[in-house]
């Protein structure tokens, strides 16, 4: 979608405008390769606070900070909350440390563009990586802490070591023979488990947990690993400590995971079984639609074959979602992917002597279970409604399939080109019938349509729930 279109579908600025954006916009790859940074137009959209980026440039001078374009997508306040106060109070926001959408750490800059009037009508927004930079920082923070409290137990031993006995974590303190200088109350429980026995404190740490000894503890200064030993998982975290540039000994953090990588295991167990249901779910539909196939072929009352007809729709539909749970083994689905599978088979099938072109349009993201299904046998009856009716006596039609969402609510349009009908909707078919429950009892959510002769509108507007 080009920045014209996406300010007129989105915001409110004028046409002067819109084209000083454009103009603009034309300098966006210059100012991203010489920043080396990706830079972005965002724009406020016409209700709440929100915004929507109209333009884009990628660095061909480094790499950039998405896969993929977000030209068209909302840019959300909770997301960029110094967007949104750039737009509203037209002041300049730089150095500013922010996460992208894709979750990659930026340093983040935005400048307010203003119209001739002096009013903000967007912002100019630059954003470089700083994954590199925060993990420098980590790193020197945990290096010189660590050498400044730890190095003084090292090395002065008379004096009575100062470490917390309530962590988690099992915690040795060893010098540059791996003997323990310290531990505490969970590292001498550790290393009984291990049949350790005595005194640690002067012990090589390798002589009761042997699965330490292969770990590069000797030449790296700061390092985690996991560690599979005697049936049980441990995080072991190592930091090298340093004395006027001398290594000195290496302090390991020691924390069992087992119970929680149990957890984890049976829950990849618990969604493979349920992907296993959704399997065998879409299977038995695809079974019984086989079965009613075979039924319309036997010869039957032409007014019996379009109620079969329709309901074999509906199970298909239905089985499109839960194809879509056992291919993805996720509880979330994507509605586009969703909708379009449905659109698709209803103009290829359903008049084999009409050309019926289907165009999907919007950013739907994902819905519930419970929500697509409904959504799904929703779509199902108002585009099956538009290929029978709208369309009679003409070789080709057009619907459009349009969403538009924000952060609580789902709007879906399924619009057609046809003829129209007579008649008000609650005196319709059955089809419409099942559209108004659905939506009204299952997705808590309200339904419209509007015919004319230039054709129909039909409105779906529904609260979304977290998928």
């Amino acid at each position: 979608m080009r920045l014209e279109e996406i300010c007129k579908k989105y915001t409110v600025l004028s046409d002067s405008d819109i084209e000083r954006i454009t103009r603009l916009a034309d300098s966006l790859p210059m100012i991203a390769d010489l920043a080396q940074a990706n830079i972005f137009i965002d724009c406020p959209v016409k209700e709440g606070r929100h915004a929507v980026v109209v333009a884009e440039a990628s660095p061909r001078t480094a790499r950039s900070l998405y896969e993929r374009p977000v030209a068209g997508q909302y840019a959300y306040e909770s997301y960029e909350p110094a967007v949104s106060l750039t737009h509203r109070t037209g002041e300049p926001i730089v150095g500013n440390r922010a996460i992208t959408q894709e979750g990659k750490p930026v340093k983040q800059s935005v400048v307010p563009i203003k119209n001739g009037e002096g009013s903000t009508i967007g912002s100019l927004i630059m954003e470089q990586d700083i994954s590199d930079q925060l993990m420098n920082e980590a790193r020197m923070r945990a290096l010189s802490n660590t050498a400044e409290h730890l190095s003084r137990t090292l090395m002065d031993r008379g004096e009575q070591a100062v470490f917390p006995d309530i962590v988690q974590e099992a915690l040795y303190l060893v010098d540059q023979e791996a003997r323990v200088i310290y531990t505490n109350a969970q590292g001498t429980s550790l290393a009984a488990e291990w049949g350790g026995s005595g005194e640690v404190v002067g012990t090589p740490v390798t002589e009761f947990l042997p699965f330490l000894d292969p770990l590069p503890y000797r030449n790296r200064d700061v390092w985690y690993q996991e560690v599979n030993a005697d049936r049980k998982t441990y995080a072991v975290k190592g930091i090298g400590i340093q004395r006027e540039y001398r290594r000195e000994g290496t302090l390991f953090s020691i924390r069992d995971l087992t119970e929680l990588r149990e957890k984890e295991r049976e829950l990849m167990v618990k969604s493979t079984v349920i992907m296993e249901i959704h399997h065998r779910v879409k299977n038995n539909l695809q079974m019984i639609a086989s079965l009613l196939r075979l039924q319309m072929r036997r010869g039957i009352p032409e007014e019996a074959r379009v109620v079969l007809q329709e309901s074999l729709n509906r199970i298909i539909s239905i089985a499109f979602v839960h194809e879509i749970f056992s291919n993805k083994g996720v509880e979330a689905i994507p509605v586009m992917e969703m909708i379009q599978r449905v659109g698709n088979m209803l103009a290829a099938h359903s008049r084999p002597d009409t050309k019926i072109n289907v165009s999907y349009e919007g950013e739907p993201g994902v819905l519930s279970s419970d929500q697509a299904v409904s959504l799904a046998l929703v779509a199902n009856e108002l585009i099956q409604n538009s290929v029978e009716h709208a369309f009679s006596l003409r070789e080709e039609g057009e619907i459009t399939i349009r969403f538009s969402r924000d952060e609580a609510w789902m709007e879906v349009q399924i619009i057609d080109d046809g003829t129209g009908f007579d008649g008000k909707p609650e005196d319709s078919s059955l089809g419409l019938k099942i559209v108004e429950n659905l939506t009204r009892h299952d997705l808590g959510g309200s339904f419209s349509i509007h015919s004319s002769l230039e054709g129909t509108k039909a409105v779906v507007r529904f609260p979304t729930e977290e998928g």
